[in-house]
């Protein structure tokens, strides 16, 4: 797996409504609801993560096999699939 740090597009944020997570993009106190993505409560905390900052998909797998049932491979195919859909939608570098 690429160990490149990865970080959010700068103006996204994750918010929770009820019991949906949603990606947005926020500036100066505005949310952009043009586009938003919907995560599932898995792919938040991955979200969350990449948030915090230094952040690398081995460092993503890992805190999925923290908080879930999972052996690492399952959770390293997991986030290349997941990242690899960030990417395409422009929402992580």
């Amino acid at each position: 797996m690429d160990e490149k740090m990865i970080y959010p597009k700068e103006g996204l944020q994750l918010r929770k409504v009820g019991k949906q997570y949603m990606i947005v993009e926020a500036c100066e106190d505005n949310v952009n609801m043009s586009d938003v993505y919907s995560l599932n409560h898995t792919a938040a905390r991955m979200w969350e993560r990449i948030a915090q900052g230094n952040c690398t998909p081995d460092a993503l797998a890992d805190c999925l096999c923290a908080y879930y049932e999972t052996d690492k491979d399952t959770a390293a195919q997991d986030v290349e699939r997941q990242l690899a859909e960030w990417k395409a939608y422009g929402l992580i570098l």
